[in-house]
């Protein structure tokens, strides 16, 4: 048994396969930026350029001149879903506006009641010196 082994030519170990040395390439070309991009981050350079140049005044005068196009351009720098409510007040029930109201008077109160103190030129004893 040992003879046969010994007949039989050694096998070598399979090495795995090397791989073949990268190449350096030549420094990678940057990608193109888009045109729309570009032309539009060019435009608004060019705005911004003009309006720190000649903004305030501009602005003033397109005020006093032609307040219609003052009135688009404010809104157009207005956020699309602009929030126009003022009295936030609609939504409460008059309920929770008689409490706001009760409330509010508690704080304030003290402040219009004149205080026993109060000399004629309105300065309390305290402040006074007295």
């Amino acid at each position: 048994m040992a003879d046969d082994t010994a007949d039989q030519p050694a096998r070598r170990k399979t090495r795995p396969a090397r791989r073949k040395p990268v190449r350096e390439a030549a420094a990678p070309t940057p990608r193109p930026k888009r045109t729309k991009k570009t032309l539009g981050d060019d435009f608004l350079a060019a705005v911004r350029a003009d309006f720190r140049a000649h903004g305030a005044g501009v602005i003033a005068e397109v005020r006093a001149d032609k307040p219609d196009q003052y009135l688009k351009i404010v809104l157009s720098v207005l956020p699309k879903e602009f929030d126009v409510a003022i009295n936030h007040l609609d939504a409460l029930s008059d309920e929770e506006i008689r409490s706001r109201i009760r409330s509010l008077e508690a704080v304030v109160k003290p402040f219009l009641e004149e205080p026993a103190d109060r000399r004629e030129d309105g300065i309390s004893g305290a402040a006074g010196g007295t």
